[in-house]
């Protein structure tokens, strides 16, 4: 498949799901979650307000997908080739009884450029998590980091809110 087409895919899939969520959120603090309410099964953090040299947008999604299931969607999109992409993704659940969130998984996901590959320019992962306790509020957080071939780094950091986790059939 080629470079224009992988995006072009990427883009209208990221549309779709960000469009469908109805608490979607900025850029904003790991402290700034909110638990939503009961029966909203999914959210969006999104980093990407203010682009870098790089880094066009960074996504996390996680969503209710009933029974226990927690579904996970991660992306990095840059506006220009880069040599490798990384996205750590820590998935918290919120203990009522300390009023915090605290870190219970985490996802470490690599891509680098190799010579002959198309141009490293957005990845995405997407997969789901079962076992973890039910009747928990969980979020996301994210650490996306890109290294150009001139050197250095740069990262953005999106955070969603809280999304109840049924036993039951997502409602």
């Amino acid at each position: 498949m080629s470079k224009k087409i992988k995006i072009i895919v990427l883009t209208m899939i990221s549309c779709l799901v960000f469009t469908i969520t109805g608490f979607a959120n900025s850029s904003k603090k790991s402290s700034d979650s909110v638990l939503l309410p009961e029966g909203v099964n999914e959210s969006t953090g999104v980093d990407g307000y203010a682009r870098g040299n790089y880094i066009s947008s960074s996504y996390l999604n996680i969503s209710n997908k009933g029974y226990g299931e927690i579904g996970i969607y991660a992306s990095t999109l840059c506006h220009k080739p880069v040599k490798k992409i990384r996205m750590n993704v820590y998935l918290d659940r919120w203990d009522d009884k300390e009023q915090e969130w605290f870190q219970v998984d985490y996802y470490n996901f690599t891509y680098e450029y190799k010579e002959g590959d198309e141009d490293l320019t957005a990845v995405s992962e997407s997969f789901s998590v079962l076992g973890l306790p039910t009747g928990c509020y969980y979020r996301l957080r994210g650490f996306h980091s890109v290294i150009p071939f001139e050197g250095g780094s740069e990262s953005q950091g999106p955070v969603t809110d809280g999304v109840l986790i049924t036993n039951g059939p997502a409602v």
